[in-house]
């Protein structure tokens, strides 16, 4: 069926970015996360071990399904197109103060697109409407610009800055930053 060109919708890139969808993490998922988390750019700003194992995303995965199984995380693949852009993850659940820590990271070559933007805000509703929390914390180096962006994008305000006092940031200042979530009213 062709679509006379006066009715046809174009997509821009940002009108794309609306197809993101965040996955809960499978083992499907455990190639991508090898070969991505790999990149050492990823670790340079995270705490992605640089260099990553040879096992790292297996390991790291093992660990998040017992987190997970637990209620004490939601990891999701960043889904864009069918295909793997990063991981988010809603980690540290406290139910008893309804309050969670989130940490991502987006693929290098699809960085800069939105996408961590776009996967922190669903995110965040996820964790307002299903987990029923009230707050969010995040931290990011206070070199990561790109980082502090995404999480300002979405409402986080600064909380505390610190120096690291050991591991591979050591010395480098810490921005702890918080986000309040409003739960919607129950319907039932």
């Amino acid at each position: 069926m062709d679509i006379p060109a006066s009715e046809a919708v174009f997509l821009n890139p940002r009108m794309a970015l609306l197809m993101l969808l965040l996955t809960p993490i499978a083992e499907h998922h455990l190639a991508d996360v090898q070969v991505y988390a790999s990149d050492p750019a990823i670790g340079a700003t995270s705490t992605v071990p640089t260099p990553y194992p040879e096992d790292g995303a297996i390991s790291w995965y093992s660990r998040m399904t017992n987190r997970i199984s637990a209620g004490h995380a939601a990891v999701f693949a960043m889904v864009e197109d069918s295909a793997f852009r990063g991981v988010i993850g809603i980690n540290d659940i406290d139910h008893e103060t309804r309050r969670a820590h989130l940490d991502y990271w987006v693929a290098v070559a699809h960085q800069g697109r939105g996408i961590a933007s776009r996967a922190v805000a669903l995110a965040l509703d996820y964790a307002a409407t299903e987990l029923k929390l009230k707050a969010m914390l995040s931290a990011c180096l206070a070199t990561n610009a790109a980082s502090i962006r995404v999480l300002q994008r979405n409402g986080f305000i600064e909380r505390s800055r610190t120096l690291i006092p050991e591991g591979k940031f050591q010395g480098q200042e810490l921005l702890r930053q918080h986000r309040a979530l409003s739960t919607p009213p129950s319907h039932a």
